[in-house]
């Protein structure tokens, strides 16, 4: 039985397993641990549900660091539709859908972030305030009548098996696309050395308007990092941000909410300099590199000075500016 998070729209959450999930039917059932090693069955109406996390199979639950490189398209989604969506009580989940329609009274996403422990997670529409609607790659496409549906589906399917590969490669891998149909699609996502409310803008995550607003906003806090406003103002998610920056700068990616760092590992860089560049180190790969987390991929510097600490290779990841502020506080507590 499919192991579940359930979600309610009264704020309670509960955790187990889903007997029969049909979208169709008023109710549906899930057991529960009761505490005492028995089970309990509860009956569940759809209507008070906020989303079902429907949990990946193989999770343990341990520490694993998990990084995806992201490779040309900065919607880098594994179906037709990118979608934002915000609950009523405040809170955003993104993620990817072969159709959506606003007139649905629920949908599933499969989520965008490689970390993320749900495999699939089922959204009340009732209990949502709005949904963003973006198309990704592969409905580009076919709107550009590149490529079928058919040839489309077939690819996210294998897409599926292969979550390493964005669909971009394995089109023209199938040579259902060519290299030239390829670099049309993907032109405008091609051009370097942008700010990040322009990368975010012409990923489609965010309107000129709502990036104005952020900058005002900014100006007003200069604490604050733009990512950290346009989280704040809930246009975005954190890993929209790893996932535009990851792409312009042709970086891996990870999700420091979702990683347990290891002390030794977090505390191998002089504290000065953690601070000073807003770098957190993640994992030891091997025998000579140092897997190094930044919300900067597009700051040399911070390679260059870094590598000159230590003879292991500096690999920079992108990560969430706040997630590295967490970190690096809570390994290296502020002085009173």
């Amino acid at each position: 039985m499919p192991k579940i998070i359930l979600k309610l729209q009264n704020g309670e959450e509960k955790t187990g397993d889903v007997l029969l999930f049909n979208i169709n039917q008023p109710t549906f059932q899930m057991q529960t641990d009761r505490g005492d090693g028995t089970k309990e069955t509860l009956t569940i109406r759809m209507e008070t549900i906020k989303a079902v996390l429907f949990l990946k199979k193989d999770e343990s639950g341990g520490t694993r660091l998990r990084t995806e490189t992201i490779a040309q398209s900065t919607y880098a989604g594994t179906m037709a539709f990118r979608l934002l969506v915000e609950f009523q009580d405040g809170e955003v989940i993104s993620g990817s859908t072969l159709k959506y329609s606003p007139n649905d009274k629920g949908f599933f996403l499969i989520p965008i972030n490689p970390a993320d422990t749900s495999e699939r997670i089922y959204v009340n529409a009732q209990a949502a305030r709005n949904v963003n609607c973006k198309k990704l790659l592969g409905k580009i496409l076919v709107d550009q009548n590149k490529i079928t549906h058919g040839q489309l589906a077939e690819s996210l399917k294998y897409q599926q098996e292969q979550r390493e590969k964005k669909i971009g490669t394995i089109l023209k891998e199938k040579a259902i696309i060519n290299e030239q149909q390829l670099h049309e699609s993907l032109k405008q996502q091609k051009e370097k050395n942008k700010m990040l409310g322009e990368i975010l803008q012409e990923a489609g995550y965010i309107t000129s308007d709502q990036l104005e607003y952020a900058l005002h906003l900014q100006q007003e806090n200069r604490k604050k990092r733009l990512g950290q406003v346009l989280v704040e103002l809930k246009y975005i998610t954190p890993s929209d941000i790893c996932i535009a920056l990851a792409t312009q700068f042709h970086k891996s990616w990870i999700d420091l909410s979702q990683v347990k760092i290891l002390p030794e590992i977090a505390t191998s860089l002089p504290e000065d300099l953690i601070r000073k560049f807003e770098v957190i180190p993640v994992e030891k790969k091997g025998k000579d590199t140092i897997v190094v987390a930044t919300s900067q991929p597009q700051d040399s510097e911070i390679q260059g000075v870094l590598s000159k600490l230590t003879s292991l290779h500096i690999e920079l990841v992108v990560a969430y500016e706040g997630y590295i502020t967490s970190a690096i506080n809570a390994y290296f507590p502020p002085k009173e």
